[in-house]
Parts: C-alpha cells; structure tokens; sequence
C-alpha cells in the first residue's frame, strides 16, 4: 500500500466510539465503510443538510413549475409512459410495496449497516431531492440495536439495488422483518415500537430516493476490498514466514530486481516480505525455488495493483450521486435531469477485479502449504505428521485447503457480463453488480480459510522443527496470529481454521 492510500485511510477512519460526518464531496474509504459495519456511528454534516434541503426545495420547484418528472408525475421502470398515484404518499407506499421481494436468507449485519451508511452518503451529495427528515430517519437506523432483514438475491444492478433497498425502505414505514443481535427474526413495526421509532410513510420521491441507487453493491464490493487488501497484506506475512521456515534464498526478493519491472504493487509486495524475512539462508536448498515462492511479490503485486484499480472505482461511487432522476441547479433556475446513473457496470467490473485478486492470492497460499507438506521440497515428514503413518498431521486441513480453492475457482468466473433483460423490456441490459460485489465478499471469507489453514501448517512445520523433526531452525509466525498449539497427536482442525480465519477478517 502506498504512502499515499495510507494517509487517506488515516483522515478518514473514526474510531469505533467516534462518528463519521458524511458531507458533499467528502471522501469515503472502504475501511471507513467497514468501520461503521461493525459498529461505529456516522451523523450528516451541516453542508449536507443544507444540501439536502435545497436538492428538496429545487425539485419542488421545477414540479411547481409542471416538469414532467420521473416517479413524481410518473409511474416508475416500464411505467413512466403512465401518470403517477395522485396520492404521493400511495405512489410512495405502492413503490416499496411492489420491491419488496427478494430471496435467500438476510445479509449479515455488517452488510445491512454498510448499504445503510452507502445510501446515506448519496443523498449527503444534496442531489436526490429527498426530504431530510426521510434521510435522518434511513440513517437512525444504524443506532438501533436490530437491522433490516434484506434477502441476499434480488438486485440484477440496473436501476440500482432496488430490491435490496426496498428492505430498508420497508422497516423505515414499519413493514417487513428486522434481525436482532441473537439472529431472531421479528416484525418491523413491533421492534421499532420498542425501540421508541415512529414508523413514517414515503412520498413517491422520498421512496425512489432511498431505494434507487447502487448502494448495495458498491457497499459489498468496499467490504470485500477492505478484507482483500488485509489479505493480501496478511498473505505476505505468511510468504515472508514461509521463507523463514525453509530457509529459502533471499534473492529473490532483491528491490534491484523487482524495480528492474517497475510494477507499483510488485515493489511493494517484494518490500513487505523481505523485511519480514530476515534469518539465515540454508545453501543446501536450490537456487530457485518453485513458484509459489520464488514468484510470490509476483503475484501478490498483481493482486495489490488488481485491488488498487477496485479500490478507486468504488471509493469513486461510494460519493457518487447514483439516482435516477438527479437534480441540479438552484430552486429559482431548477433543473432534473433523467438518466442512468444506478447502472452499476462500474463496480461489477471492479467487484470482478477484486474477485480474481482474492482468488489467485488464496491459490498461491495453497500451493505454499503443499510446498511445506512436501518431503521432496521441506525435508519435513510427509503432511507435517509427527510420526508419519501412526498420524496423519495436516492431511485433512489440506485437502480442505484444495476444495475451497476449488470452489472459489468455480465462483470466479465474471459477473458482470452475465447480463440477463428484465423489467417489461425496460432493463434491458443489466450489470449485475451486486451479484459481483456479493460473490467478492463471500471469496474473502474463503481465501481467509485458506490462508488460515497455511498459517496452522507454517505452525507445525515450526512445532516439528522445534522438536528437531524436521530440518531448519523454528521462526515465529506474524503478531495477528492467535496462539495455536503443535500436532503431536492428530486432533480435528476446525476449530483452529475458524479462530485463524476471523483473526484474518478482524481489522
């Protein structure tokens, strides 16, 4: 990471007892969302308040004035050729009501409160023409203890998250289901009448503002980049472990010839290793060692630079005014403008981007712990056992190892080319940005398995080292990692693989 990204990260990320402001063209990094995911507070800076209010004010003008304007005088997808609900709170009621479908089971709480905190940064930019009251109620949801229940699958990332936000949209009105902190699923309106909330109801504008927007996806794909950069930083340290252990030539990690390249990422992977590598060189071992060693910054560069280029497109629309119509000018020069800002192509592309960084980086840290498996490569005993045959050491975490590559292979092919029409013709051609931005996420919660499981194998290669059962002197491992105890006798691994893997998730 650069010096660069590390000085934004530092402006922007409130402590977990601080809240975050959000303000017209104020930045927002991935940490800053996941920090408000697992808990930290956010509130709306005065600008945007008063940006708000006069994005509200502007629109009623030029519907004052008799524009036509979409979901205000109109029906809404496919049926804007048709007039709207006279009744703008029915237009409102209507809207939320026919979105709320949806599949699967609720998003976890970390992604709820993310899309919330997303949703609330666009309309901070005052161009959505939302009430602020409406506003100031979507984000209070973040300071009750329940969340929306959204159901993961529903949003093809056209028109936005439509579906997605209409979860949210609901519990606002007090209608659908909210999960506690125990995982209990209840009525909306019941929680939040405990809760001391008033339910409110939604005029057709306020309901598009709050439901229209790329908030979920771009919400997913931040979380998923966040974890991917700790990832990729984590499976360097496990790299620079690795080199310890077996004592590998140091060469290979040479700034002279990672800057004879001259990639950004690949200098700064080559870097983080090398200075966590330092010890001995064992002159037994070959000049070059295989791949998944030796080619490692390689690698995990390319995967710095791949979540680079991810990081930028989603901080970009995470401040972005991604509704459909957006509002400009001033409430005496009004203009609305009707477009396609929701369309999500940007953030699948990234999403995908992040999906095959995560992806690679969890292959190469497979192919490590074979590596240190291997008799012919480590000169430890086969799979690590402590008495070959009499055990089997980490036979089993292995091959768990190579069947959740497997699946991440099989879950990484590109999303945002699977578009599919929809909508009465309307959405014609579709992202699919939230199923890529889900899928990223779900594949760091994979890679940080796989990566948990090299982290016990580097644990017993030192535990067999120490007990000169296998070759080399034994290195501590990187201070992340939680204390976790050698093979002697086989015991099940689960257990450890889940503890390592929420070390690796845990900022």
């Amino acid at each position: 990471m650069s010096a660069v990204d590390i000085e934004r990260r530092r402006v922007v990320i409130p402590s977990r007892d601080a809240a975050i402001e959000l303000a017209p063209g104020r930045p927002l990094a991935c940490e800053a969302v996941e920090t408000v995911a697992r808990g930290a507070r956010a509130s709306f800076a005065s600008a945007a308040r008063d940006a708000m209010a006069r994005s509200a004010q502007t629109l009623r003008a030029a519907h004052a004035r008799g524009d036509e304007i979409y979901g205000l005088t109109t029906g809404f997808g496919p049926h804007v050729r048709y007039g709207a609900h006279a009744d703008a709170l029915e237009q409102g009621d209507n809207l939320i009501a026919h979105l709320g479908a949806g599949w699967g089971p609720p998003c976890s709480r970390e992604l709820t409160r993310a899309m919330i905190l997303a949703r609330c940064r666009t309309l901070a930019e005052g161009r959505s023409g939302v009430d602020p009251a409406a506003a100031d109620a979507l984000l209070r949801l973040l300071d009750l203890p329940f969340h929306p229940a959204v159901p993961e699958i529903g949003s093809v990332g056209a028109s936005g998250d439509l579906i997605p936000l209409s979860h949210v949209a609901r519990v606002l009105t007090g209608e659908g289901e909210v999960v506690e902190a125990d995982g209990r699923r209840r009525p909306a309106r019941e929680a939040l009448r405990e809760a001391g909330v008033a339910p409110l109801r939604l005029s057709g504008r306020d309901a598009l503002a709050i439901v229209n927007g790329t908030s979920f996806m771009t919400a997913a794909a931040a979380l998923a980049i966040a974890r991917a950069d700790r990832l990729v930083e984590r499976a360097e340290d496990l790299t620079a472990w690795t080199y310890r252990a077996l004592g590998a030539r140091r060469q290979a990690l040479d700034p002279r010839l990672h800057a004879a390249r001259g990639h950004e990422g690949q200098i700064e992977s080559a870097d983080r290793i090398a200075r966590q590598a330092p010890g001995a060189e064992d002159k037994t071992r070959p000049l070059q060692e295989v791949y998944s060693v030796r080619c490692a910054p390689q690698f995990l560069g390319a995967a710095r630079d791949q979540l680079r280029y991810a990081r930028g497109v989603v901080e970009r629309e995470l401040v972005a005014v991604t509704d459909n119509p957006v509002v400009c000018g001033e409430p005496n020069d009004p203009d609305v403008l009707h477009g396609g800002n929701f369309q999500g192509q940007q953030v699948a592309f990234a999403a995908d981007a992040a999906t095959s960084a995560i992806t690679q980086t969890a292959n190469l840290l497979e192919r490590q712990l074979d590596a240190i498996c291997n008799p012919e490569l480590a000169g430890a005993p086969l799979l690590l056992a402590w008495s070959p045959g009499a055990t089997s050491g980490m036979a089993g975490a292995q091959i768990t190892a190579t069947a959740i590559v497997a699946e991440m292979r099989r879950h990484a092919t590109p999303s945002a080319i699977a578009s599919l029409p929809t909508n009465g013709r309307n959405q014609d051609v579709v992202s699919m940005g939230a199923m890529a931005a889900r899928v990223a996420l779900e594949q760091t919660e994979r890679a940080a398995a796989v990566l948990a499981i090299h982290a016990i194998g580097l644990t017993q290669l030192g535990f067999l080292q120490r007990h000169q059962r296998a070759p080399g002197a034994p290195t501590p491992g990187p201070a992340w990692l939680p204390e976790i105890e050698g093979l002697r006798a086989d015991r099940a691994l689960r257990g450890d693989i889940e503890r390592v893997s929420q070390a690796l998730l845990t900022p």
